[in-house]
């Protein structure tokens, strides 16, 4: 605030100067037109009272000639008034003896008007000048920087950035970005370690339930064959086989229940609520770029993104844009580092987004598997991550009408998605 502070003295400073310059040059500009026209009317008067005649006018300047001369003499009546903005001026006439013979009129055209105009447009540009420099640097400076972080927090709160805001010098949003940053890592920390705890919530339960398994197994062993009589000398009982019956019932309610808590792929599938709209898939390569370009650069890698045409889409712009995040992560993590290219094109009314890495790090047996829940394929051990990302984005991308598909081909590696409007 107090460096604004100064700015803005100094631009009052300028305005005061630039005033004072005005009025000097118009005081000097005055005091020539005043210094010359007395000489003029000096040599004027001095020749009429010499001749009585109008002298040759041609000897004096055109600047400095009176518009109209009248002479009169001591008995009439001046009409006018000396000085004012008319610039009249009355002077005597004398003879050898000094006595008042007469009177001359001068009346000069003005020149104040003319020179208060040029002085007033001159005033006004200067003035425009640091007023237009203001705005640049207000633009420059301020709003610019505040469009470019308006729409970070929404994209924070979605899940949609993969890297934080870019540092800058200004001091007006050092501290704005510098605390973004770090709500954006917090949040970031935190979603890790909530896929860490749901990875031990699955584990937890993969391990109860498998252990269940064996003691309800033996429970329906022993259900059997209090059933058959096994424990009664080989003769059923009525009652014993009722209760048999009920207690084989329930162990295959309690197997059932295990069964799909096995089946159940981490029982974290979220309900997705669509927001279907139009947009172009223009929008979206500006978004990759906007979020991987610099992040590409500082590894090295070269990015691409190829947009055929720019066809109209509907769909779920923000559930796009953060599947093809997650597949870019991958592509960076899992990738070589030479090459990373993404695709965007539309098929009828099928639209794809490729994602394609160069380097194969993983077998073609594992694609299958690859979006389980949980599931970590074998080139993992060294890198960060929970096996819920690819699954959560085929989730996304089922809900907007299409899937995720993985191909692997040469050097290469491909992922493809396709949404349709649903």
């Amino acid at each position: 605030m107090k460096r604004y502070l100064k700015y803005c003295m100094v631009v009052a400073l300028y305005f005061l100067c630039w005033m004072a310059v005005i009025y000097v040059v118009f005081k000097k500009c005055s005091a020539n037109d005043h210094r010359n026209r007395i000489t003029y009317m000096n040599r004027m008067t001095e020749q009429i009272s010499q001749t009585g005649e109008m002298p040759d006018l041609e000897d004096f300047p055109d600047e400095d000639r009176a518009i109209d001369i009248r002479i009169y003499s001591s008995a009439d009546r001046v009409p006018g008034w000396v000085g004012g903005e008319d610039n009249t001026y009355v002077w005597t006439l004398k003879d050898e003896n000094g006595n008042i013979t007469g009177f001359v009129r001068y009346v000069f055209k003005s020149n104040t008007a003319n020179r208060m105009f040029i002085l007033a447009e001159l005033s006004a540009f200067v003035f425009f000048i640091p007023l237009v420099v203001c705005w640049l640097v207000m633009d420059r400076r301020v709003l610019k920087p505040f469009r470019d972080f308006s729409d970070y927090p929404e994209k924070l709160s979605k899940g949609l950035t993969s890297d934080g805001l870019p540092e800058t010098k200004s001091r007006l949003f050092g501290k704005y970005v510098w605390g973004m940053n770090m709500l954006s890592d917090k949040l970031e920390y935190d979603r890790k370690e909530i896929e860490r705890l749901l990875y031990d919530r699955k584990k937890f339960i993969s391990t109860l339930a498998h252990g269940i398994k064996t003691p309800v197994a033996n429970i329906k062993l022993y259900s059997e064959a209090i059933g058959a009589g096994l424990y009664r000398g080989g003769v059923p009982d009525e009652n014993d086989s009722k209760i048999a019956e009920k207690i084989n019932k329930n162990a295959d309610d309690i197997t059932e229940l295990v069964r799909g808590i096995l089946e159940d792929p981490g029982a974290l599938k979220s309900s997705y609520n669509p927001k279907f709209e139009s947009f172009y898939l223009q929008d979206i390569k500006d978004k990759l770029i906007e979020d991987f370009q610099n992040r590409c650069m500082v590894n090295n890698t070269p990015f691409e993104v190829e947009l055929t045409g720019n066809p109209l889409v509907t769909s779920d712009i923000g559930m796009v844009i953060k599947c093809l995040t997650q597949l870019m992560e991958n592509a960076i993590k899992y990738g070589d580092g030479t090459g990373i290219k993404v695709k965007l094109y539309r098929q009828d009314d099928v639209t794809f987004f490729s994602v394609i890495n160069n380097g194969v790090t993983i077998n073609k047996e594992e694609i299958p598997f690859l979006f389980n829940c949980y599931y970590r394929g074998s080139n993992s051990a060294d890198k960060e991550g929970s096996g819920i990302g690819l699954y959560e984005a085929r989730s996304v991308a089922r809900s907007l009408g299409g899937d995720i598909i993985m191909n692997i081909s040469g050097n290469k590696t491909e992922v493809l998605m396709y949404v349709t409007k649903v």
